[in-house]
């Protein structure tokens, strides 16, 4: 019984942590995991919470995706009436989906981009939606430090506590390192 909850715990645990996504080497991971396919996160991943502002860096780091002959797609649990604007703004599929981490929109999103799962990515802020859905089909996950503070309400009052205790006690432990150079190393 102990075996089974240590391996279900472990499903929360990313591949890799770190700080944010311009601390990612596309071609590295490209030519090194063999990844063809990126599912992104939105809010405090690729934009601080609320804030929806095409910024050169975002733009760029897109840019660099596809010029690595990466597909992404952004795959979001925010319900806004703008993610098709962003979606359309980033050149990107995208899709809104409240049922993260559940299999399926990760599935949909791999359809869209036409890849397996071990050519996949997924990253995110979140080890309770992005993580854990990304490891229940064993897709390369990264979890990244939230871009800021905010955070919707249910997020910020109850996972993250819960999320920044685990955190805390997987990097102590040695389960987890925050890499704070550019990866794949």
């Amino acid at each position: 019984m102990l075996h089974l909850i240590i391996n279900y715990i472990n499903l929360f645990i990313p591949d890799v942590y770190l700080k944010n996504i311009y601390s990612i080497d596309l071609a590295k991971m490209k030519e090194q995991k063999n990844i063809r396919g990126i599912i992104i996160d939105l809010d405090n991943t690729l934009f601080p919470w609320g804030k929806y502002f095409l910024d050169d860096r975002v733009l760029s780091w897109i840019k660099e995706v596809k010029q690595a002959d990466i597909k992404i797609c952004l795959v979001t649990n925010t319900h806004r009436k703008n993610i098709s604007e962003i979606g359309n703004d980033l050149g990107i599929p995208f899709f809104y989906s409240r049922y993260k981490p559940r299999r399926k929109p990760f599935r949909k999103a791999m359809k869209i981009m036409n890849t397996a799962e071990k050519e996949t990515a997924v990253i995110g802020d979140q080890i309770f939606t992005d993580v854990f859905g990304g490891n229940r089909l064993k897709l390369l996950t990264i979890l990244v430090c939230p871009l800021s503070p905010r955070d919707a309400f249910g997020t910020t009052h109850f996972s993250r506590p819960v999320e920044r205790f685990l955190i805390s006690h997987w990097l102590k432990n040695g389960k987890m390192k925050l890499i704070n150079s550019r990866w794949p190393l």
